[in-house]
């Protein structure tokens, strides 16, 4: 696989349930993906910020890396794994 770093703005609609935040769908290039699996989440610490990171597939071979910014409030495409 090949990682593609990006840092690119995005939109996200999320489901915030019982303290859990779940990205449904995300807005990435003028494109519409729907997240069909959750691979995993992890958290990390930046001054006064945390970031909430997602690793999801929608309906290709590719993982999308995600990341939420508790104090900006911004999401993020972090990364783009593909195959080679």
């Amino acid at each position: 696989m090949n990682d593609t770093e990006l840092f690119d703005p995005i939109e996200v609609i999320a489901l915030f349930q019982r303290g859990k935040l779940t990205p449904l769908k995300f807005r990435w290039r003028e494109r519409v993906y729907k997240v069909f699996r959750i691979n995993g989440t992890w958290k990390q610490k930046d001054g006064t910020a945390i970031y909430h990171y997602f690793s999801v597939h929608s309906d290709g071979p590719e993982v999308y890396e995600l990341s939420f910014n508790n104090e900006s409030q911004a999401w993020r495409m972090e990364r783009l794994r593909h195959e080679t």
